[in-house]
């Protein structure tokens, strides 16, 4: 895969500025003409930027410089105009910014050569008041801050599964079952796998556990509690209230998101070091 045009996306914060730097000059180097969106710009002290809405449209490849959520703010966008995005971690655990950001300008330039490969990863589709939204992750019902118990009808193609009494519930792709759903007790999920992830946060009743179902189903889910202030978040990115007797339509959404990977990218490997299961 070649390259032509790439856009930078970084987070909002002084310690970038050297790897923004040493973006551009790999980018100088290999002749790679280079879009700033307008916080990389800001950080740069140059008046030249594109809006983040807009920036997958002037690029061929986005190259993210921060953290899992700076990644996901940028999600939407490279899904709907089908451009591959790569992720530097800067952040903490960086399960979407994958790539080391120590091996950054050794990583652009196998890019560059075309010895990248493409991770196609699967989002969510979300049907809330005829809107339509999208999560790369997960989608999240929880309550607000008053120490009651919510509760939530469950449905999966029509069928009532089971409703849920606790703190909330977390549908994810496999892709998100490493972010919030895993702290909630959910199962790893490779996202290779064809399914969704259905975790509750912290449920009433004991017996509800996780559940993956495949990534053919609608997942309905409905707020039976009145006088709750509940809230859906997407992504982490995107919150809306969520009211009594609303409900969403979950399924898979019909594009996938090409998300580049060093070739000897290895899952197992990623979780062996992310999650420090060697010590």
């Amino acid at each position: 895969m070649k390259f032509k045009k790439a856009a930078i996306v970084a987070k909002p914060h002084e310690g970038v500025v050297h790897y923004l730097q040493e973006t551009i000059a790999v980018l100088n180097e290999c002749a790679i003409h280079y879009t700033l969106e307008k916080t990389a710009a800001q950080l740069l002290q140059s008046r030249e930027y594109c809006l983040r809405e807009e920036i997958a449209r002037h690029a061929d490849l986005i190259i993210v410089l921060g953290g899992d959520g700076t990644f996901l703010s940028i999600a939407r966008q490279a899904v709907e105009a089908q451009v591959p995005v790569v992720g530097f971690n800067l952040g903490t655990l960086g399960f979407l910014t994958a790539m080391k950001k120590e091996a950054l300008a050794e990583g652009l330039k196998h890019i560059f050569s075309g010895k990248a490969a493409i991770s196609w990863r699967k989002l969510l589709q979300i049907d809330c008041q005829q809107r339509i939204y999208t999560a790369l992750n997960d989608v999240v019902i929880n309550k607000g801050t008053i120490a009651r118990i919510v509760n939530l009808l469950l449905k999966i193609d029509g069928d009532t599964v089971a409703e849920i009494k606790g703190d909330g519930l977390i549908i994810s792709t496999p892709t998100g079952s490493t972010a919030y759903s895993i702290s909630a007790g959910g199962p790893i999920v490779n996202p290779a796998v064809n399914g969704m992830v259905i975790t509750p946060i912290c449920p009433h009743s004991l017996t509800f556990r996780p559940l993956v179902v495949p990534d053919d189903s609608e997942i309905s889910v409905q707020l039976l509690t009145a006088h709750m202030d509940t809230y859906m978040t997407i992504d982490g990115q995107t919150a809306l209230p969520f009211n009594f007797e609303d409900a969403i339509r979950i399924k898979i959404y019909p594009k996938q998101l090409p998300m580049l990977v060093a070739p000897e990218t290895n899952y197992y490997k990623l979780l062996y070091d992310k999650l420090n299961w060697g010590l």
